[in-house]
């Protein structure tokens, strides 16, 4: 059993749904091959190094996939090359098994990377509170201390 990653290029002008039942289609021709598929999520919209059949941008999908049978990936490669909603794709071989993609979790982390970063804004915004305030106090202790000096005289 090998690992495979494809990443193919559709037309970015298609919404959710349209997106969805591409990735569907491709699912179930990898499926003919019986292949597990561990990720298939749509990685972002970016320009194109070219134009391709007029488009200058496109919406890149990632799928990851363990292959059964070796053999029937070069019938999935001619099948995508003649598929008319992808632009372009590319599928390489693995060296190892690819983590499972969660998206949940990379939600989360970056949630908690914000309470971090908010709470060093506070922090920071704290002890620089605290540095102005003992500067005015400062101030103001050094005030008096003349004004002492003066009624004393």
């Amino acid at each position: 059993m090998r690992f495979y990653e494809t990443l193919y290029i559709v037309n970015p002008n298609y919404e959710s749904d349209k997106l969805i039942k591409c990735q569907k289609g491709i699912e179930n021709e990898l499926g003919k091959t019986k292949s597990r598929i561990i990720n298939h999520r749509i990685w972002s919209k970016k320009r194109l190094a070219y134009p391709i059949d007029k488009q200058k941008y496109g919406t890149y999908i990632l799928l990851q996939f363990e292959a059964v049978q070796v053999d029937k990936i070069i019938d999935f490669d001619s099948w995508m090359k003649l598929n008319k909603q992808v632009l372009r794709h590319m599928t390489t071989v693995l060296g190892n098994e690819p983590e499972v993609y969660a998206e949940e979790e990379d939600k989360e982390i970056n949630k908690k990377d914000d309470s971090l970063s908010d709470n060093n804004e506070l922090k920071s915004d704290e002890s620089e509170v605290e540095r102005v305030k003992d500067e005015i106090i400062d101030q103001i202790n050094d005030e008096k201390i003349p004004e002492k000096e003066e009624d004393e005289e």
